[in-house]
């Protein structure tokens, strides 16, 4: 290992006049084109999308049905028990003297052979590792073949599993390293897929080439960061040769010579320090600042290889330390304690391989505009590719990235450890040169599973400590120490959640997954009574929209228990549970349409409820992240934006809650508390308007004042009881309208109801709308002479609105942007509205 201090960076070096591109450099070949795939069934090739899978490919050949339509998914369980080939041609690519040439692929999934030319070169058994072929050039004829031979995972894992002493938990893909959802979870369903998920590339270099290229922040201030960057290099032979390390758009630059290059594979190291450095933040806090280097490996003035990457200077640490309480559970971003917002993330598809950049670039700025800072990365899920942490670190969102584990127990053999080994130093080396990345956490709920689910008992004492050994050492030895190894100054901790269900400690310690409502049926009221440290996961089911159930269910009698809507709900009391709740706080409508916009009502409600608990409990929790952002499929599940993209109320309602200022009302023991909760890192002043007024917009009351607002805090502002409020005013046609103000700017708007909704005295809709044309969609003007609770505007068209499924207060204008996605000239008839005046009334 070689470790170069740099010590001044004020020189800046052109690049061309130290190395030219030689016949030498690394070049990069993408060979995703013109595949074709097959089965033993009938030997006949169909053209194939790479990257993608044998379920996508057939569905674009028009060889089976839609698998995300109806009950389609019961009759393509076939496709997971054969074998599928798919195959592809390259030419030889031209070569010079010491020339090496290899294929990679960045994805299999997941037991696949590879053969070139007829002869097999490698056999796979992990999805989340790369896959490099080493040629040599005179193997390669003129036209070459590329041959992946694709078997059944579910077979071969069960072939695994059979040979265990003992059963586990999640049965056979306890066994294979795969995405364990597609074996099928409460919100998704079982296709156990295969096929090439991500690129293939021809390499060819000579000499030497970059693998990698890491950096970590050794010390950050406002004066100087120092910088660590640690490339892995490859090298077919020993030679004297120049690195260069260099940022263009800020003159850094600087060449060091003579480094000695030794065969094989070795690390290099070198400090730089930058003057007066940009901190990297998350967006609601500042710019997620990224520098751009350039990294250089040159010989004799031939540039070799070169690496680009994105640099964001920052520490992160996770901080948990005895208080008062129990132990904190808490994020320091730049040395100060972050609230995080957000919620948990999973694929984006039963088939990760063919979602697109466009695909995850809406996703992720959609978590953005909802002023979420940080994902959770779930363990059942996969990796993600590259583009999602580099959307991440552009839009200043952070990642809480669990190793892929989630919801079983392991085999102890020695080949699957040394797969996971190897997995998971792939991932460190990947994954963490990414400024989003925060967290490595081991894995999703097995601690919690072993300790409270009642799983040892299902085995012999014998069995049981050899089960529980081996989880330990993955989860306690393995992965820590790798983190540990790596270098890496991002935390760990080995299980999610730290305390589970039952264990009084999960309120005090660690972060909490929270199921007593949903799961048992809890009250929303329960949000209130137990916020936790940490709340990494609560959730609430809804339907999606009713586009997207018109896409899985094209029957013209639907409704929300035919087959078709219960083979996309994976819960097994789902639909039950929704309509349960939903007594409790509404009508149970007879129309599908109204009970799923009522569903996504419900659900956003409940949420807030959670959200607003967790932030007034600030600084005893720091973290609400609700189950869960996305689908991998159009289903009923706790996501707040379906499969196609539509944000349920879910979403618009995490949108203003998420904010970085707002009004948190709590109502208890006949008392109105009001909260000013800030993640803003200032001091500043804001007023605060309160008035009660009846349904028909007429003042009973008005107060206003003026707060204090302290830096990242959250303060009781006000205080009185709900008699006294009210002054005899019912509950059931009276509210409080709260807004909150900074510099004449209205910031933070809140409805406080007195009493359930479904008691509630509001008349049927009466609102006027107005429609003024706008570049690419219409802004839309709306009042009312009377409290419209819930509106929900429904474009007949596809594209975005700045808010939805908000309040009309009497006599205040309500101004919404729409934005076509197609950039449609659209009529202003192209709008309908749905609100809760018009259920109450109808029902």
């Amino acid at each position: 290992m070689i470790r170069l201090l740099i010590l001044s960076l004020a020189v800046f070096i052109n690049i061309h006049c130290l190395a030219n591109p030689g016949k030498g450099l690394h070049q990069i070949v993408n060979l995703n084109s013109n595949w074709v795939f097959t089965s033993k069934i009938n030997g006949q090739y169909y053209p194939a999308s790479i990257p993608g899978s044998v379920h996508t490919d057939l569905l674009n050949n028009n060889l089976i049905a839609d698998p995300f339509v109806g009950k389609n998914e019961q009759q393509l369980q076939w496709i997971d028990s054969t074998e599928w080939i798919y195959k592809t041609e390259f030419k030889k690519p031209k070569v010079n003297s010491g020339d090496q040439v290899e294929i990679v692929f960045k994805g299999l999934d997941t037991y696949a052979d590879v053969f070139i030319n007829d002869s097999l070169f490698i056999s796979t058994d992990n999805m989340f590792l790369p896959w490099k072929i080493r040629i040599d050039p005179q193997f390669l004829e003129r036209k070459n073949t590329l041959k992946v031979v694709f078997k059944p995972a579910s077979k071969h894992a069960f072939e695994e599993y059979k040979k265990l002493n003992y059963e586990l938990p999640g049965g056979e893909r306890s066994c294979v390293r795969k995405a364990a959802y597609q074996f099928g979870w409460d919100w998704a369903p079982k296709y156990v897929s295969a096929g090439i998920w991500q690129d293939v590339e021809l390499h060819v270099w000579n000499k030497a080439k970059i693998n990698n290229v890491q950096y970590s922040v050794e010390k950050l201030d406002s004066a100087e960061a120092s910088v660590l960057f640690k490339m892995e290099v490859e090298s077919d032979q020993e030679f004297f040769g120049s690195v260069l390390l260099q940022c263009p758009d800020f003159n850094i630059s600087q060449i060091i010579e003579k480094v000695p290059f030794a065969k094989g594979k070795s690390t290099l190291e070198y400090v730089i320090r930058i003057q007066n450095p940009e901190f990297w933040w998350t967006h609601n806090l500042g710019e997620p600042f990224l520098y751009h280097f350039n990294v250089d490996i040159t010989h004799d003035k031939e540039l070799l290889d070169r690496e680009n990457l994105k640099i964001g200077l920052r520490t992160i640490e996770l901080v948990q330390e005895p208080d008062q309480y129990g132990e904190s559970f808490y994020f320091t971003l730049n040395g100060v304690p972050v609230f995080m917002k957000g919620a948990n993330y999973v694929p984006q598809s039963s088939f990760p391989g063919g979602v697109s950049e466009h695909e995850y670039r809406q996703l992720i700025s959609n978590a953005k505009n909802a002023n979420m800072n940080m994902l959770r990365v779930w363990g059942g899920g996969i990796y993600e590719k590259d583009i999602f942490y580099k959307l991440c670190d552009e839009y200043g969102i952070l990642i809480w990235q669990d190793f892929m584990f989630a919801n079983t127990m392991f085999p102890n053999d020695s080949v699957f450890l040394q797969n996971i080994k190897k997995e998971a130093e792939f991932q460190l080396n990947r994954l963490s040169k990414h400024p989003s990345i925060a967290l490595w956490c081991g894995n999703n709920e097995i601690d919690e599973a072993w300790h409270n689910w009642g799983w040892p008992r299902t085995y012999s004492k014998t069995d049981s400590a050899e089960i529980w050994n081996n989880y330990q050492y993955i989860f306690h030895d393995l992965l820590p120490g790798l983190v540990k190894n790596f270098g890496s100054t991002i935390s760990y901790t080995s299980t999610s959640p730290l305390f589970g269900r039952g264990n009084g400690r999960s309120n005090f310690e660690g972060d909490n997954h929270y199921w007593y409502v949903w799961h048992d049926a809890y009250d929303f009221e329960w949000y209130n009574q137990v916020t936790g440290r940490f709340m990494s996961e609560f959730g609430f089911q809804s339907f999606p929209a009713m586009e997207t159930i018109g896409f899985f269910d094209s029957s013209s009698t639907k409704s929300a228990n035919s087959d078709a809507m219960l083979a996309h709900q994976k819960h097994h009391k789902g639909n039950f549970l929704i309509n349960h709740y939903m007594q409790d706080y509404y009508p149970v409508p007879d129309k599908l349409e109204d009970f799923v916009y009522l569903s996504q009502v419900l659900q956003a409600e409940g949420i807030r409820t959670g959200i607003l608990a967790q932030r007034r409990a600030k600084p005893f929790c720091m973290g609400s992240l609700y189950w869960q952002l996305n689908d991998c499929w159009p289903a009923i599940s706790w996501s707040g934006i379906d499969y196609f993209g539509n944000w349920k109320a879910l979403h618009h309602f995490a949108k203003q809650d998420f904010k970085n200022i707002i009004l948190a009302p709590y109502l208890y023991n006949d008392s109105l508390e009001l909260f000013l909760v800030s993640d803003s890192l200032h001091q500043f002043t804001v007023q605060v308007h309160l008035q009660l007024m009846d349904f028909y917009g007429q003042s009973k009351m008005k107060k206003s004042f003026t707060v204090h607002v302290k830096p990242n805090s959250s303060q009781s502002i006000y205080k009185v009881s709900v008699a006294e409020i009210l002054d005899a005013n019912s509950p059931k046609n009276h509210f409080i309208y709260a807004e909150l103000a900074y510099s004449e700017n209205i910031i933070d708007t809140r409805t406080i109801l007195f009493d359930e909704p479904k008691n509630l005295d509001l008349d049927e809709n009466t609102f006027y709308s107005k429609y003024n044309k706008i570049k690419g969609g219409y802004e839309i003007i709306l009042k009312s002479a009377m409290l419209i609770k819930s509106m929900c505007i429904e474009p007949l068209t596809e594209g975005e609105l700045s808010e939805n499924f908000f309040d009309l207060i009497p006599g205040k204008e309500k101004r919404i942007i729409f934005k076509s996605r197609e950039n449609l000239d659209i009529p202003p008839n192209y709008f309908e509205y749905k609100t809760l005046n018009e259920i109450l009334n109808e029902y």
